[in-house]
């Protein structure tokens, strides 16, 4: 009876899988109509011991340019601690995420917001582009609307609806939601692809149903168009990979060497999957990879992901909507500094603070 009942679930097992497999050869994915891309990259830990978020950021900030187009105009990137420059890495400037001596995370690397830099207040700030007068070019979007498609990747520590800013500060869910809400009314994003790799991730996501239910948007609107995947569920942590003996500590997470590996490996002469972003679903890339063929979780947690309030659900969208960019933005250089519409309306000084409600 046992032999009988376990094949009988093998048998639902494998019809579940090929049937899976067969919706996703046949479903066509639908592009964004978009004009733009922007991404936010940030670790948000200080301390050496620290130095797979690092690696984690850079990770993903190489990537964008290797493989997706993208230009350090379209990238903001803040490091908390670099830690490529610490006085304990034996490696002076290098990162390395898959062995000494091998491919530099850090090369050719601009990092925009570092140190004490990295706080709260100018994390939102660039989403709201909400600066100070004297706030440098290299640290702001210029001319992102209601066509930019935004990708937010965070990693660091953090806990049941927070996050956490070098261990002095932290944002909860309501106040990135607050953050977010304000996007939409200024029309300042098309879509949003919201990443973060933390302990109980998910917990941050901004389009839950209960983030809904408590929206302060006018006229009972919702939270539109923000994809949100989370590397851990409530109660679950993030698991570093792997160590480098000479470094003395763990040198990348799980969830972004998985993703990593699934696309094609690390560097900008690697191809895979890669080469098939237009191909590839967004939840097939970032979710998914992080199950075997058994489904069995290969990050020791579940993957938490949400695409409500989307016009489009996250298997339909392609990668490449995120991971490869459409147009550049227009520079501060190239924008007339007598142009009136080229304002933002009540820009905030540096001791403003932001409005989270």
């Amino acid at each position: 009876m046992k032999r009988i009942r376990a094949a009988l679930v093998l048998l639902v097992y494998l019809m579940t899988f090929f049937c899976s497999t067969t919706e996703a050869e046949e479903r066509e994915l639908k592009s964004l109509d978009h004009t733009k891309n922007v991404a936010v990259i940030l670790s948000s830990s200080t301390f050496f011991h620290n130095y797979r978020h690092t690696a984690n950021a850079l990770a993903m900030y190489q990537t964008l340019k290797d493989h997706g187009g993208f230009t350090d105009d379209n990238i903001i990137l803040m490091l908390a601690d670099e830690a490529a420059c610490n006085p304990k890495n034996p490696y002076k400037d290098t990162i390395y995420p898959i062995g000494s001596h091998n491919l530099n995370l850090y090369k050719d690397a601009e990092v925009d917001y570092t140190g004490n830099d990295v706080t709260v207040d100018n994390f939102f700030r660039v989403l709201l582009g909400r600066h100070g007068k004297y706030t440098p070019p290299h640290q702001k979007f210029h001319n992102i609307d209601e066509n930019t498609n935004l990708f937010i990747y965070i990693t660091g520590h953090g806990g049941d609806n927070f996050f956490k800013f070098r261990d002095v500060e932290d944002f909860n869910t309501k106040d990135l939601r607050g953050v977010l809400e304000q996007l939409q009314i200024l029309k300042r994003f098309k879509s949003i692809l919201y990443v973060t790799d933390t302990c109980q991730a998910f917990t941050t996501a901004p389009n839950t149903r209960q983030e809904n239910i408590d929206s302060s948007l006018p006229d009972g609107e919702i939270l539109r168009n923000v994809y949100s995947v989370g590397s851990s569920l409530k109660d679950e942590n993030s698991y570093a990979h792997h160590s480098d003996t000479s470094i003395g500590h763990a040198v990348m997470d799980r969830y972004v060497y998985n993703f990593i590996t699934f696309m094609g490996g690390f560097g900008s002469l690697t191809r895979g999957r890669w080469l098939e972003m237009e191909e590839l679903s967004v939840k097939d890339a970032l979710v998914s990879s992080m199950y075997d063929s058994k489904g069995r979780s290969k990050l020791n947690a579940n993957v938490g992901y949400s695409d409500l309030g989307c016009d489009e659900s996250m298997d339909s969208i392609p990668l490449s909507d995120f991971f490869v960019m459409k147009n550049g933005i227009i520079r501060e250089k190239d924008i007339d500094e007598d142009d009136d519409e080229n304002e933002i309306d009540g820009v905030f000084l540096l001791e403003d603070a932001v409005d989270f409600q």
